[in-house]
């Protein structure tokens, strides 16, 4: 049975006060915000007949496997039956009552719904904007400003805004008002703490371990902290390389992740020149689809996204030989990635070398390069990308130190243990980006003779102290 925390019933209250026409919830992770706005939600839907309310995320595919689950675990915590109190159409990603009532989960995308034209065709009673703070600007206000449309029944209208404020325009707008007492009444902001989180010990003490800046951010709501020294990638850097632009004629490579079975997913990157275009999840972590299987789905994936396999980095340790096999039985030869292997001296930002730096293998020189790139600006983020945030989370989870001119990142097996799951959305990331960053006349190496890089170290990454 589900039981409400002090600042969860809060949130429920807020809704009930006629003044408050916004309510925003951010807090740390596990905390509950969008579990808390799916029990509004649905109260409401169940309270008063012929309640539309949608619920926006940026990505309806990230939704499907994030948000749409949140909503249909809260209605069985609040003892609801499908089928008989609700009805879920997975089609049209809806929640229907009997009462007439629907919640309708809906994409805030400006890459498909160009200046939300869409979205200004809603007539809704209230909203829920889940991860606000991944939506563009423009977006959101089309979305907030549907509300109030159908409250026939006297249903609140109110907009329920889920986020972390990071960075941009969300943070400005609420959390930094917030917190200088600039607000205006009809907003109410409810920030919760380690003390509302439904997560276990054992969970918040795995989480407790992760680099300090995330504790910082993520567990202790310290938005303002950015102190990142033990991350390659910084989170400025990060907003600097979010782009909207996206040039087609750019010559498309491709990174592919393996995995079988368990919780590891096999996912495909794709970069347009050397901006982070797309990313797909072809196996989630509850499936099991067998290589070849994998390897045909690459071959239509191609079709459809306009790229060729012989620009494509598969991952080739363990599983993903079954993957490289496959496609090879099909004609088709890919660039083999081995994560273990030396680092390669053809893959590299820049003929120039300045203050050398060598590798402790090639994930570590792909990672640095990754890194190092988006710095520079080199390497750009398509704002329209999926998973762009959860990406961002497992790059900058990643810790690195360099001892005697070598930089080694942490280890894969470290970053599943403290991150909970594999990294890899980043690790089709680098894999396509050994693809982009291969010159069609490679560059003078200048390696140790073992196979080890020579790369400028910035002062932007690591500082002059080495």
């Amino acid at each position: 049975m589900l039981q409400l925390k002090p600042k969860q019933i809060e949130a429920v209250q807020a809704v009930n006060d006629p003044t408050v026409d916004t309510l925003v919830l951010l807090g740390v992770v596990g905390s509950g915000k969008t579990d808390v706005a799916a029990h509004i939600d649905i109260s409401i839907a169940l309270q008063f007949p012929k309640t539309y309310w949608p619920v926006f995320r940026q990505n309806i595919s990230t939704a499907i496997k994030t948000i749409i689950p949140s909503y249909l675990e809260m209605a069985d915590k609040m003892g609801l039956v499908e089928n008989e109190d609700f009805t879920y159409n997975q089609q049209a990603k809806t929640i229907t009552f009997p009462n007439k009532s629907v919640i309708v989960f809906v994409e805030a995308d400006p890459t498909k719904d160009r200046g939300g034209k869409k979205i200004k065709g809603i007539n809704a009673s209230g909203n829920h904007i889940d991860e606000a703070d991944e939506l563009e600007y423009e977006m959101f206000i089309q979305a907030t400003s549907r509300k109030g449309r159908r409250n026939e029944a006297g249903q609140p209208s109110i907009s329920i805004v889920t986020m972390n404020p990071n960075d941009g325009w969300a943070k400005e707008r609420y959390y930094d008002r917030w917190k200088a007492g600039t607000l205006p009444a009809n907003i109410r902001v409810i920030e919760f703490d380690l003390s509302d989180s439904w997560l276990s010990a054992r969970d918040i003490a795995a989480l407790m371990t992760n680099p300090d800046w995330w504790v910082q951010r993520y567990m202790m709501n310290n938005w303002n902290f950015s102190d990142e020294s033990t991350s390659l990638f910084k989170s400025r850097h990060w907003a600097a390389s979010l782009t909207d632009k996206l040039e087609a004629t750019d010559l498309r490579v491709a990174g592919y992740d393996v995995a079988r079975s368990g919780t590891d997913r096999s996912v495909r990157a794709l970069v347009y020149g050397t901006t982070i275009a797309d990313i797909l999840i072809t196996k989630d972590k509850t499936e099991q689809i067998d290589t070849s299987v994998q390897a045909d789905m690459l071959v239509e994936d191609t079709v459809e996204f306009e790229y060729g396999l012989n620009n494509m980095a598969v991952d080739a340790v363990g599983l993903g030989v079954g993957v490289v096999d496959a496609l090879a039985k099909q004609g088709y030869h890919v660039y083999e990635y081995m994560s273990g292997a030396k680092s390669d001296p053809n893959v590299r930002l820049s003929a120039l070398d300045s203050m050398p730096v060598n590798f402790d293998n090639l994930r570590s020189q792909m990672i640095y390069l990754y890194a190092r790139g988006v710095e520079l600006g080199i390497i750009k983020h398509y704002s329209g990308c999926p998973y762009v945030r959860e990406l961002q989370k497992e790059a900058m989870i990643h810790n690195f130190e360099i001892t005697d001119k070598v930089l080694k990142v942490e280890s894969k097996d470290k970053i599943k243990k403290r991150l909970g799951s594999s990294p890899d959305l980043l690790d089709a990331v680098i894999m396509a980006l050994y693809v982009a960053l291969r010159p069609v006349q490679a560059f003078p190496s200048h390696g140790d003779g073992d196979g080890n890089v020579s790369v400028p170290i910035t002062s932007g990454l690591f500082g002059s102290s080495f």
